[in-house]
Order: structure tokens, then sequence, then C-alpha cells
């Protein structure tokens, strides 16, 4: 049986896979079991902006996520920091390889608070999926931090079963 990867680099159909070949290649130097893989075009959506799938989404698993509290988890923060800072360059940075935009039902390009190009996703203790969404005009720093505060958020989470910021949210919020 084929071990769980740590990682999933999902990305929509039409952007080459060889754009993300240096991010995996960082990710797989830390230690990371990455799955590259490719998904079909999402049709047309009737929910709220920040809620349409993004063009590259990266799926994170529990057992990796806890593993940044051990020791080994300073190799594996080391290969994701550097994949993700390619991936920030390849999305936000001076020149992007990677554009994505939503259009409307009336043809009109939406503008975005939030990228429609990159999100960060895990799955919650309930089942359900907290998804990390990135403005559209961050910073590098902006969004190594948005991710080192995500991936903390998840490590309390998954330690402390009930008792953790998110779960306080998501009871608040239901």
């Amino acid at each position: 049986m084929t071990a769980r990867p740590d990682i999933e680099l999902s990305y929509a159909n039409g952007l080459n896979e060889g754009i993300f070949e240096d991010v995996v290649e960082d990710l797989k130097a830390g230690e990371v079991r990455v799955d590259l893989r490719g998904r079909a075009s999402e049709g047309p959506y009737a929910s709220l902006v920040w809620l349409i799938p993004t063009a590259v989404m990266l799926w994170m698993v529990k057992p990796y996520l806890q593993e940044f509290s051990r020791e080994t988890g300073k190799v594996h923060a080391k290969g994701l920091h550097e994949g993700l800072s390619k991936l920030w360059r390849k999305v936000f940075g001076p020149k992007p390889e990677i554009s994505y935009t939503l259009v409307g039902s009336s043809g009109k390009v939406k503008s975005e608070i939030f990228s429609a190009a990159v999100s960060l996703r895990a799955s919650r203790n309930d089942g359900g999926t907290v998804i990390l969404l990135f403005p559209s005009t961050a910073s590098p720093e902006d969004f190594s931090a948005a991710v080192d505060r995500w991936i903390h958020l998840m490590q309390m989470h998954y330690g402390l079963e009930g008792n953790d910021p998110l779960t306080k949210t998501m009871r608040s919020v239901s």
C-alpha cells in the first residue's frame, strides 16, 4: 500500500504541470511526500466569491501538520517554506506564471479581494475543511507569516481536540 502524501498540490487543468516542478522538488528535499495532480476545470458557481475554488490548492494532511511540532518538523518546515516561496513568485511575483480570474455571469471580470490563484486546505477534526486564502496583493512576508500562523492554528486544533481557537470559533459561527 502506498503511503498517503503529506501534501497534494492540485492544479486546474490548463496549467502546465512543469510550472510546479521546482516547487515539488523543494518540498521533496524537505522530506515531504508530495502528489502533483491536475483536476478538471470547475464550472460556474453560485456562491460567495471567496468560496470559489482556486487554480492551485495545497491539501495538507493531519499527520504532516502534527509533525511540525517534532524535531523532524524543522526539515519539513525548511522544504515547505522554500517550496511556498517559489509558489508565491509564480502567483504573486513581478512576473507571475499563474493567473486565474473569476468571470461573473454577466461576463465581467470580478475584482478579487482574495487570490483565485492559490489556497491552502486541511481537514478539521470534525471532517470539515479549513481554507487559507491570500489577499491578491500578498507580499512574500505576509504570505510566509500567514502560512506559519495557519500551521500553528492547525497544530493546536489537532492537539487540543475541542479546546482550541479554531473549534471555539466554529462553534460560535454555527
